[in-house]
């Protein structure tokens, strides 16, 4: 039989990560890089977005904003990417809460009701009440802080040690493998200490 050590991630039961809140853009600074929600009050939001340093254009303030996917392609081949400018108002930047009490989302629609005049605190799911994990970003608990940008790879299963686990890459290795098809670096994540970004 085999023994544990008491540091064991087994052993390991973290509160959830922090919820993820949407500051308006023109209260960030050094952008480059930084998740964004793109959107107008009252009709909707996209996310998976990266952005650039704001720019001043025709006495505007904007945002460059590109997908992930073309993030990602950017920073392998060190090119620059085409952005698409969008008005710094209309643009939020994703950030995690410290401040915020640690808990998952609601699983009840009632409690789950947002306002839709801004982009949505996106509170933390555990990976073992979600079915389809597959390619959904997800925080893992490892080393005692929360890894982020991250990608499962894999649905939930059995290990060699009895234990649930999914299997992560990264986001960069995630976005590669979709343009390269080469198969990216994975980690074996044990679910109790993973989390979507729902």
């Amino acid at each position: 039989m085999e023994t544990l050590a008491a540091d064991s991630p087994r052993y390991e039961f973290p509160d959830p990560p922090p919820p993820l809140n949407a500051v308006p853009a023109v209260q960030c600074f050094d952008m480059r890089g930084a998740r964004v929600i793109v959107g107008t009050p009252g009709q909707g939001w996209r996310t998976d977005l990266r952005a650039d340093d704001p720019l001043m254009r025709g006495g505007k303030l904007l945002v460059p904003v590109l997908s992930e996917s073309d993030y990602y392609r950017s920073q392998d081949d060190g090119t620059e990417a085409m952005a698409a400018l969008h008005p710094v108002e209309s643009v939020w930047v994703e950030k995690p809460d410290d401040a915020a009490e640690r808990r998952t989302a609601a699983p009840h629609l009632f409690e789950r009701l947002v306002d839709i005049e801004c982009p949505p605190k996106r509170w933390p799911v555990p990976a073992s009440d979600v079915h389809g994990l597959t390619g959904r970003r997800v925080w893992l608990w490892r080393s005692g802080e929360f890894g982020t940008d991250l990608r499962c790879v894999s649905e939930a299963f059995e290990n060699s040690d009895g234990d649930i686990a999914v299997k992560v890459a990264t986001e960069r290795d995630w976005y590669r493998w979709a343009r390269t098809g080469k198969s990216p670096t994975v980690e074996e994540a044990l679910i109790h200490l993973t989390w979507l970004e729902a």
